[in-house]
């Protein structure tokens, strides 16, 4: 009996964790350097997020999108350790309307990131943007919020420069979850604690989809956490354990 239980091996839960990059022209400079350097620095971090956590496991994808979109991770998600940051550059228009139908495509249980649903917990969404889309984002949007994954992710918007916090908002859902810094160490910590804090808030939640899944309980709880921060991602916040 020993033995065949010594072969079981438990599988860890899935946590992916998305990021929707704005890389149009307004976010050239100090923003996407900003970007850049915050993502090269936070990849480690998930690492070893991972190898602190027995249970769940950190999945990441990264979309770039400005005229267009498109997943420079690839079309799955990935491992935090196997992601190569070149940087992003920034440049063309804001068209955050294709942005958001290549992420309902993605949520999808039959051909996105999600086939792997019944070993997920809820996915989390972080937009990344100075909020001033040159498309018809809200027809996306609109459709996008149809998605039961998008529904129960942990959504958060971090604006640059004059970001619109009302588009933002939209995205997230809740104003709470709309972020705001230029500096890349305030992002890296920003990410962490907002992935660690998610992480915990979605395993304790059953898979998207069934009756009793609260459908704004995993935002809503994150913004509780944020609110207790004072809006502030402090560094002894950042470091908890997860």
């Amino acid at each position: 009996m020993a033995g065949i239980l010594d072969k079981v091996e438990m599988t860890r839960r899935m946590c992916p964790v998305i990021f929707l990059v704005d890389t149009s022209g307004s976010m050239d400079g100090a923003p996407i350097g900003a970007v850049n350097s915050a993502i090269e620095g936070v990849l480690p971090e998930l690492c070893a997020m991972n190898e602190e956590n027995a249970d769940a496991e950190i999945n990441v994808a990264i979309m770039s999108f400005s005229a267009g979109a498109d997943w420079v991770t690839g079309d799955k998600l990935v491992s935090p350790q196997s992601v190569a940051w070149n940087g992003l550059d920034a440049a063309g228009p804001t068209e955050m309307g294709i942005a958001f139908r290549e992420l309902a495509k993605k949520l999808s249980v039959e051909t996105g990131f999600m086939r792997r649903a019944s070993g997920s917990v809820a996915p989390v969404l972080f937009l990344l943007s100075d909020g001033a889309p040159t498309d018809d984002y809200r027809a996306s949007l609109s459709k996008l919020k149809e998605n039961n994954w998008y529904r129960v992710a942990v959504r958060v918007a971090i604006g640059y420069g004059e970001a619109d916090d009302n588009i933002l908002a939209e995205f997230t859902g809740n104003r709470e979850t709309v972020l705001h810094t230029n500096n890349p160490e305030d992002l890296k910590r920003m990410i962490r604690f907002v992935s660690i804090t998610s992480s915990m808030v979605a395993s304790r939640k059953v898979a998207a989809g069934t009756e009793e899944t609260n459908m704004d309980d995993n935002t809503a709880v994150l913004a509780e956490e944020l609110t207790a921060q004072g809006g502030e991602m402090t560094a002894a916040s950042a470091d908890e354990e997860w």
